[in-house]
C-alpha cells in the first residue's frame, strides 16, 4: 500500500501543473505515465494476493481482478468499474505507449486519484475483518 501512496502523492504533485504545462513537458507526463503505471499495478498485485488467499481462482485478465474482489466482498462494484477503466488505461500505458492521450492521464490525475484511497480503505477494512476482532479489546 506504500507502493500506491508514494505514486499517488506524486501524481497529486504533478497534477498542480496546469494542464497545457503538464501536456507541453515531456518530464511532467512522462513522471505521471510511470507513476500511473505502477499505482495500478501495485492495486492489481494487491488484489491477486487477496483472491490468492481467498482461495479464489485469479483471472488471466488483469481487468477482471478488480470485479472478482467484488465477488468476494473487498470493493464496491461502483469501485471496482472504475479501477477497472484505470486498469485498461494502464494497458496503453504499458503496450500501446506510442498512443497516449497524455491529456486523458491528467484528467485521470484531476479527477480518478481518490479511488486509490478508496481502494486502501476498503482493503483495510476487508483485512480487518478477516482478523476479527481485537483480542485486546475484549480484556
Amino acid at each position: 500500500m506504500r507502493v500506491i501512496a508514494n505514486n499517488v502523492n506524486a501524481l497529486r504533485e504533478l497534477g498542480e501543473a496546469p494542464l497545457e504545462e503538464f501536456v507541453s513537458t515531456f518530464f511532467l507526463h512522462a513522471a505521471a505515465e510511470r507513476g500511473f503505471q505502477v499505482a495500478i499495478q501495485s492495486a492489481l498485485d494487491i488484489g491477486a494476493i487477496l483472491l490468492s488467499e481467498a482461495g479464489t481462482d485469479i483471472p488471466t485478465e488483469y481487468r477482471d481482478i478488480f470485479p472478482k474482489l467484488t465477488e468476494i466482498g473487498v470493493l464496491p462494484e461502483s469501485l471496482s468499474t472504475r479501477l477497472v477503466a484505470m486498469a485498461k488505461f494502464r494497458n496503453v500505458l504499458v503496450h500501446l505507449y506510442l498512443e497516449i492521450e497524455v491529456e486523458r492521464l491528467y484528467q485521470y490525475i484531476q479527477h480518478n486519484l481518490e479511488d486509490f484511497d478508496e481502494f486502501a480503505t476498503h482493503v483495510g477494512a476487508y483485512l480487518a475483518q478477516l482478523e476479527g476482532p481485537d483480542e485486546d479489546a475484549s480484556h
